[in-house]
């Protein structure tokens, strides 16, 4: 009798406080939500959701994606025509109720693909506390970045359980609607049955671009999908030639030097070559640690090398670093890079000295600084030969020690 006891006092004592359960990670980020879309309700700033539900009604009425509409909202649109698609459920109803579904769905669905990765139940909380000051940011834009880092992480997380069809549609959803998707493609090498899944890719592709002209007619969708390159092309130009800031990397040390003719061509060379680099080592690619360290190489390097990038789109690469920071080794390195990160991650010179920020546009580039040095850290691991992989029992193995 006494001994029952003991074991249920050691039990209750082992549990873990409430702050340390998934549950209440989720209860904060649906927290988040709400609080957001409630200012928006409450300030009337909502453009980018009026953007987004406006292209449903342009698909319909065969109107241009990519025009400006004063009347309806500021900026304009630069999504993938199918993204018309996918926003319908939400541009049918209320705007007000339409915003609330919106970023809920974002929200649980990054959640939920951060629940799917490969790690204990401890890091997969660290991670949704790191991703938070993100979250704020993507909550408080109605963006769908929350929503392509989820299939980002999805596409690797499918393929590590076998399911080539759902990756691949994960893929392909991702690059047609915001390009930074078609990174997961290196993932590829991580497959098992490689011609299936280049058929699933070119089906999926297929769908995906058929998609709309279920709503339009095909010379409309296939006119639509020149406008978006030419969208991508024009904000590009914007973004480099100084009508915007540029808080990419290639933007940080343009500003840093004060040299606006630094091409893009240099950066996205030398980054392509840095990004690769890992997977020389093709013994290594069955190896999960491995997998753990491409993942968020994957979901950083597209952000960093995009001069299109903003504030809101780093929580994306915001779960990568949270992959990174929980099978980092080295705590010195956790301890420093980590709070330096949320901390320029905050973005407090735009908050308390908004005109200065403005006017100074290295005090906003700089939060691409950090998630630099933590991705050349991820590539590092990645490449280096002296790899721990004492933590790795591959699930047969376990079986057969069993047996």
């Amino acid at each position: 009798m006494l001994n029952r006891f003991q074991t249920k006092t050691i039990d209750l004592s082992q549990r873990p406080k409430f702050y340390q359960d998934n549950r209440f990670v989720l209860f904060l980020w649906i927290l988040i939500t709400l609080i957001f879309v409630i200012d928006s309700w409450a300030t009337h700033r909502y453009n980018n959701y009026l953007i987004f539900e406006n292209t449903f009604r342009n698909l319909l009425h065969e109107k241009s994606l990519y025009a400006l509409y004063p009347a309806y909202h500021d900026d304009a649109n630069h999504y993938g025509p199918v993204f018309s698609v996918l926003i319908a459920p939400f541009a049918i109803m209320h705007n007000w109720v339409g915003l609330l579904f919106w970023n809920l769905f974002n929200c649980c669905l990054l959640f939920k693909a951060v629940q799917t990765l490969p790690l204990s139940k401890e890091e997969k909380v660290a991670i949704g506390y790191i991703a938070i000051p993100c979250l704020i940011e993507s909550m408080l834009n109605q963006q769908f970045n929350a929503g392509a880092g989820a299939l980002m992480i999805l596409s690797y997380t499918l393929i590590n359980k076998d399911k080539g069809i759902w990756a691949a549609l994960c893929i392909v959803l991702g690059t047609f609607i915001k390009l930074y998707g078609i990174v997961g493609l290196v993932f590829f090498f991580f497959v098992k049955k490689k011609p299936v899944f280049i058929l699933w890719l070119i089906l999926w592709s297929v769908v995906l671009f058929l998609l709309p002209m279920l709503i339009a007619s095909p010379d409309y969708v296939v006119h639509c999908y020149v406008d978006w390159k030419n969208s991508l092309v024009g904000k590009n130009m914007v973004n480099v030639l100084g009508g915007g800031i540029d808080i990419s990397i290639m933007g940080f040390f343009r500003e840093l030097f004060d040299e606006k003719k630094i091409p893009n061509s240099l950066f996205l060379i030398l980054g392509a070559m840095l990004f690769m680099l890992p997977f020389i080592n093709v013994s290594r690619f069955k190896k999960r640690r491995f997998q753990l360290m491409i993942l968020p190489s994957v979901l950083i390097f597209p952000i960093l090398f995009s001069t299109g990038a903003e504030d809101c789109t780093f929580i994306i690469s915001i779960v990568g670093v949270g992959v990174w920071y929980v099978k980092e080794s080295n705590q010195a390195m956790k301890k420093v890079l980590l709070p330096i990160l949320l901390l320029i991650t905050c973005n407090f010179p735009l908050l308390l000295f908004p005109v200065f920020a403005k006017s100074h546009p290295l005090s906003l580039a700089i939060i691409s600084l950090p998630y630099f040095l933590v991705w050349l850290r991820v590539i590092y691991i990645a490449t280096n030969n002296r790899f721990d992989y004492a933590e790795e029992t591959e699930p047969d193995m376990v079986t057969a020690l069993i047996d």
